[in-house]
């Protein structure tokens, strides 16, 4: 299986790097972070992944972030 460099970026910075072996640089993301990804638009926070093998590739992508919800009910 290939290994995947994977780094979490904000405002233009390194904040986090990751070693990651896993099928495909999606799934690096998604292990490294545990949680969902999806492709980079123009997000101030995302993932950058390298394949270890040095072709030079970069795959870029931003977690999905899922609304919170608030009860709204009163106490009980």
């Amino acid at each position: 299986m290939p290994s995947y460099e994977v780094e979490e970026i904000f405002a233009g910075k390194v904040i986090v790097s990751h070693k990651i072996v896993a099928p495909t640089p999606f799934r690096a993301a998604k292990i490294a972070t545990n949680r969902d990804v999806t492709l980079r638009n123009s997000e101030v926070r995302w993932i950058r992944v390298f394949e270890e093998d040095r072709r030079h590739r970069a795959y870029e992508y931003t977690v999905i972030e899922r609304p919170q919800f608030v009860s709204r009910a009163g106490p009980s």
